[in-house]
């Protein structure tokens, strides 16, 4: 596993840019194309585990009603990516999600640390796994 390299590094902030951009306009299909036929997301604070795209668009779909009348920004940051032999490309990233109101109120959903590992398809960057945990105060 070696660090990217910087042109790897902007391709990767570029397919997040877009991949979250379809998630804010709802776009779940779209969202759900940049996933693997297979692709799995883990909901760990849920212990939820979506296997394909069916299963995370039929999860994506059963949340949509929750932002019908308002609108969510993901705003991912603190991104370490990792080059594999293979080519697989994991990442790690932190999450923050806001929510605006017709008024414009904003308010602050949770955090969340997520690891991705994400592999080509015809050339582009697909999403092949997530794993997504909600921060929680550290045991003392």
């Amino acid at each position: 596993m070696r660090e990217a390299n910087p042109e790897e590094y902007v391709e990767v902030l570029r397919f997040y840019a877009r991949q979250m951009s379809l998630l804010d306009r709802l776009d779940l299909d779209g969202y759900a194309q940049t996933f693997t036929p297979d692709g799995v997301t883990h909901h760990v604070h849920h212990g939820q585990k979506l296997e394909g795209r069916d299963a995370l668009l039929a999860h994506a779909s059963q949340a949509l009603p929750r932002y019908r009348d308002v609108t969510a920004r993901h705003w991912n940051d603190h991104y370490i990516v990792d080059v594999a032999p293979d080519g697989k490309v994991q990442v790690s990233y932190t999450s923050l999600v806001t929510v605006t109101d017709a008024e414009g109120r904003v308010r602050f959903e949770s955090t969340f640390a997520v690891d991705d590992e994400l592999v080509r398809l015809d050339g582009r960057l697909h999403t092949l796994s997530r794993t997504i945990v909600r921060d929680r105060p550290a045991a003392r």
